[in-house]
């Protein structure tokens, strides 16, 4: 009686053990799948964030033309010409786009340009990822 006791027990025991290798396999597996749909998940996220940052910046350099070409137009009609107003020099809004390059090009925060260049933080921050996309590519 002790011995069929002592056969069940361990026929039990050895069930239970494969029961629970059979469930720590099925979370392994279960765990491997959720890390590759997570993964496919963040690369389609990252993917449609580089198309929307692109989209971002090709409106940021339409509306810049716009305002630029706007401000020349009121610009025209404000001022009167003057004799010693030179044509070869740049408009402010370009040496502020080539000041705030220099500066990113040599490791300035967007804060840090923003204050230099009395800027909001939010146009330096765009124009200092624009550049640093400019430098990607």
């Amino acid at each position: 009686m002790v011995a069929l006791l002592i056969v069940v027990s361990t026929l039990l025991l050895l069930l239970n053990v494969k029961l629970m290798m059979s469930r720590k396999l099925m979370v392994e597996q279960e765990s491997e799948r959720l890390e590759a749909a997570m993964a496919e998940f963040i690369t389609a996220v990252e993917q449609e964030n580089d198309a929307l940052y692109d989209k971002l910046m090709d409106r940021l350099e339409q509306t810049e033309a716009k305002v630029a070409q706007w401000e020349k137009a009121e610009h025209k009609v404000k001022e009167p010409k003057s004799a010693d107003f030179s044509a070869d020099q740049p408009p402010v809004e370009t040496n502020r786009r080539e000041k705030v390059r220099q500066l990113t090009k040599q490791g300035f925060s967007a804060a840090h340009i923003a204050k230099l260049l009395e800027l909001p933080i939010g146009e330096a921050e765009v124009a200092v990822q624009l550049e640093k996309k400019r430098q990607i590519r």
